[in-house]
């Protein structure tokens, strides 16, 4: 197919300027106006033909394509008058001679198969967009000449060929948004591909996944019925085995989640983390070729670490991967191994596991017994001894790599994946980072989540961390906390809501949330269970009144988010935690050297203290910056330096750590607080520690007392 060369802008306004739609019903414009009617339809066809040449055509040619029922010199005839009447409709845009004529492809032409040619080279995301903008429907939708059998024969290999270049870029653009997890924009492409191409059981299929992986379950197997109709009707078959697995396995989930009780609510979107998204889908793909990271997704709680990865679980598991998932807890027990127990237990199942399916030697399965009793009942297996030597951890080791080479070339390709691994223990640890050793060049993806705030300098996990980077061996990525507008749109989920009142939500919660979608939705549940925030028949209501009433009074932490912080909390030894409430009744924003004068505590150990607490992201040190800092007040930026004013991490957490005081050690603080400021305690005394003088008085409770 030739192409014109036309200029990339084009200002449709300036005289003499040809604007050309073929994509759809055609459009012919010059000078913004649609042209003069041509003679016949014919004669439309042959303006059409001539432009989407590109090039000079032979007058023989276009007489055999348009007239070829009729004698030559009768058809060269007819040429003539129809190449008359175009050149009066559009004067000087044909170059013709006694034997070519070419349609003038120079800056005055604007047309839509050529720009969108020029965007789709491209091979940019917004151009690959702006490309399917252009194409409203099939090449020269509306005409066709029965009495011209070889402009038809063309014209139907050239809607052919336009419907492959358009499908081509839209299977682009789902790819696309489906790996940065934007299944809305996905259904969309997947939406206009089925319209193009209702046929297309690929397509159909990846509609159920997307409105799958989207939460629409229901609607993703309505779907599948319908899809079912249309190959039988159009094609006469049935749906493939793949589409037939993928239907099971949203079954499965749907009958699953509709056993639960608990209250919908509208599916948080993963805004802002397609390029995580992409990475992650990208760091699968490695491992199912034998090339891949062990993949570490850090960040804090609640900022959707899970929610993200579990995304991407739903659509590697889609594509035929078997999970095996397992959370770490801080049991405090010597309860060791137990993560890699529970995610590997499924394949011990006398059902549904493959221990009857894989070929592994009995004295590995022996070792296993070790961790999965279950297996002596499957399997007559002899228990090894109990008894430990040096190279019964490395047996026990390989035993379980052993097994899960096995299980890899029975499935195909698994993830392994492992929440919280900032609790899992040195065990645990150590066998994750042999497996990987073992079954890098496998097609299995090991994947991990933990929270760096739970993690000290030399807390296992960090040199564990630091040894596996050091190896070349870990991707590893942090995700950040969501922007307001992001978290708007997740209220906007909220349909039924006027807009003053999705404002009032939005203050409410975006404020209070700081970018963290866990704190948001606890929130949210937190006003459905004061009947503020209720759904009914699939529309919202927000009681205004009552909302405005408990921002007067104050918003209380929920209780879910309480807990997490309290968590964080419990990782302090006493004295630092007691620090650190002087440090809140001095402000959500406190200054160093104040601390230090309130507390009478040594420098060295409120430092130790301020390091442990920025460690575990319990509080950040803010930057003065042309004499001001964020979230300070003017008083307190005069009076502190660079670098030495420190703000709790979020709000809730430094409500939390008031909380724990009751009013009369609140009053206390306060009193000791105006007298340092006052002058009345000088840094040439020696006040007792205020911390350590309510510790040796009693508790802080019986202080309160």
């Amino acid at each position: 197919m030739a192409t014109l060369r036309l200029a990339e802008n084009v200002d449709r306004s300036h005289p003499e300027h040809i604007h050309i739609r073929l994509l759809g019903p055609i459009q012919i414009e010059r000078n913004g106006q649609p042209i003069g009617h041509l003679e016949s339809r014919k004669a439309l066809g042959l303006l059409c033909y001539l432009c989407s040449q590109g090039k000079p055509v032979a007058r023989q040619e276009l007489a055999a394509l348009f007239w070829g029922d009729k004698p030559e010199s009768r058809g060269r005839g007819n040429l003539s008058r129809v190449l008359h009447n175009i050149g009066q409709v559009l004067p000087n845009s044909l170059d013709a001679d006694r034997r070519t004529v070419h349609f003038r492809g120079d800056e005055r032409l604007w047309m839509d198969t050529v720009q969108m040619e020029r965007l789709a080279r491209t091979e940019q995301l917004h151009s690959l967009a702006a490309a399917t903008e252009l194409f409203r429907g099939d090449f020269l939708e509306d005409i066709g000449l029965d009495d011209c059998p070889e402009f038809d024969l063309w014209l139907t290999t050239e809607r052919e060929e336009w419907r492959r270049r358009v499908g081509q870029i839209y299977h682009t653009l789902i790819e696309h948004h489906t790996a940065r997890g934007e299944y809305e924009a996905a259904l969309r492409y997947v939406n206009r591909l089925l319209a193009l191409e209702p046929w297309q059981e690929d397509a159909h299929r990846q509609k159920m996944l997307l409105l799958h992986l989207n939460g629409q379950r229901s609607a993703a197997l309505a779907h599948y019925e319908r899809s079912r109709r249309v190959l039988a009707e159009q094609l006469g078959v049935q749906p493939s085995p793949e589409t037939e697995s993928l239907r099971q396995q949203i079954e499965e989930l749907n009958d699953a989640l509709t056993s639960t009780v608990r209250p919908v609510q509208p599916r948080l979107p993963l805004l802002e983390r397609g390029e995580e998204h992409t990475w992650l889908v990208q760091q699968w793909e490695a491992a199912r070729r034998g090339a891949g990271k062990l993949t570490l997704l850090e960040g804090s709680a609640g900022v959707g670490k899970s929610a993200l990865i579990e995304d991407v679980l739903a659509y590697t598991g889609s594509l035929g991967a078997r999970t095996l998932r397992s959370r770490c807890y801080n049991y405090r027990t010597g309860l060791v191994y137990e993560p890699l127990v529970e995610a590997l237990r499924p394949l011990f199942h006398p059902k549904a596991g493959v221990l009857g399916q894989v070929a592994v030697a009995e004295s590995w399965l022996a070792e296993l017994t070790r961790l999965w009793p279950e297996i002596e009942t499957q399997r007559k297996i002899v228990h090894p001894s109990l008894d430990e030597d040096k190279t019964a951890r490395h047996r026990l080791f390989e035993a379980v790599a052993q097994f899960l080479e096995a299980t890899i070339a029975q499935e195909r390709q698994m993830v392994l994946f492992l929440d919280d691994l900032h609790d899992a223990d040195q065990a645990t640890l150590d066998l994750l980072r042999y497996l990987f050793h073992r079954l890098q060049f496998k097609p299995i993806w090991f994947v991990c989540a933990y929270r760096r705030e739970e993690t000290t300098p030399n807390h296992p996990l960090v040199l564990w961390r630091n040894v596996l980077i050091r190896e070349g061996h870990l991707a590893a990525q942090q995700l950040q906390p969501l922007s307001s507008e992001s978290l708007l749109q997740i209220l906007r989920r909220y349909q039924g809501l006027s807009a003053p009142q999705l404002g009032q939500l939005g203050r409410y919660a975006i404020d209070r949330c700081e970018g963290n979608p866990y704190v948001l939705e606890e929130l949210l549940l937190d006003l459905g269970n004061r009947h503020i925030l209720q759904e009914e028949q699939g529309a919202w209501s927000l009681d205004s009144a009552e909302l405005s009433k408990l921002l007067g009074n104050g918003v209380p932490v929920p209780a879910g988010v309480a807990a997490v912080m309290e968590n964080r909390l419990s990782r302090l030894n006493p004295r630092a935690r007691r620090l650190l409430q002087v440090a809140a009744v001095l402000g959500r924003v406190f200054e160093l050297s104040l601390l230090a004068r309130v507390s009478a505590e040594p420098d060295e150990w409120v430092e130790i203290c301020l390091s442990n607490w920025m460690n575990r992201g319990l509080v950040v040190e803010l930057q003065v910056a042309n004499g001001a800092a964020d979230g300070a007040t003017d008083e307190l930026t005069e009076r502190s330096a660079v670098g030495h004013l420190y703000r709790f991490s979020h709000a809730f957490l430094w409500q939390v750590v008031l909380e724990e005081l009751a009013q009369l050690q609140r009053a206390r603080l306060i009193e000791r607080i105006e007298a340092v400021r006052a002058g009345k305690v000088v840094n040439g005394e020696t006040p007792r520690p205020l911390v350590r003088a309510i510790e040796e008085e009693g508790s802080w409770e019986r202080n309160a007392a």
